[in-house]
């Protein structure tokens, strides 16, 4: 036999055999679906368990007001975060979503790694200081607030405030102008 004659019948078995073995995998995978066996690959997104936070917070309620003349800051009002009991805070951050652009982490916190909060039982509450964040004037914007403890596994959304717009104009527009005569 002539070696070109001998590779083609060796290319053709090949092609050949590939053929078979896929028809034979198919027949396979309906014979199981028939009798009701599931294939192995669906069974292993079942054994994972969803990951479920434990931590959660009160409601999230901001605002947006002139803090200078043609200066705006978002206000966040006082929350509380509910931890798992037994566990520890490991973060939480506000995050600004802009209507016309990119979403901002305006405030990022993180314990003391020797002795994390809370102290005793299982809530805690930001101090007034971390609440005003600068903020542009006309601007639309949604405060989420964002936090893990050492139960989760990653950052869970506990809290989102509905669309607010911050004002535009000057005090000289908002507030009446009061002379000496």
């Amino acid at each position: 036999m002539k070696r070109a004659t001998l590779d083609r019948l060796i290319r053709f078995k090949g092609k050949w055999l590939a053929g078979c073995a896929l028809l034979a995998l198919l027949g396979l995978l309906a014979v199981r679906l028939a009798t009701g066996s599931q294939p192995v690959m669906a069974l292993a997104s079942v054994d994972v368990p969803p990951t479920v936070p434990e931590i959660f917070a009160s409601p999230v309620h901001a605002g947006c007001y002139l803090a200078r003349d043609d200066r705006c800051k978002i206000h966040v009002e006082p929350f509380t975060i509910n931890i798992a009991s037994g566990q520890k805070l490991v973060l939480f951050r506000l995050v600004a979503i802009r209507s016309t652009g990119p979403q901002t982490i305006i405030y990022d916190w993180r314990p003391d790694q020797s002795n994390p909060a809370p102290a005793l039982g299982t809530t805690y509450t930001p101090s007034l200081v971390a609440k005003d964040f600068a903020a542009t004037c006309g601007e639309s914007y949604e405060i989420s607030l964002q936090g893990k403890d050492t139960g989760d596994a990653s950052l869970f959304n506990l809290g989102l405030t509905d669309q607010f717009t911050c004002p535009t104009g000057t005090y000289r527009i908002h507030l009446p102008l009061i002379r000496k005569n």
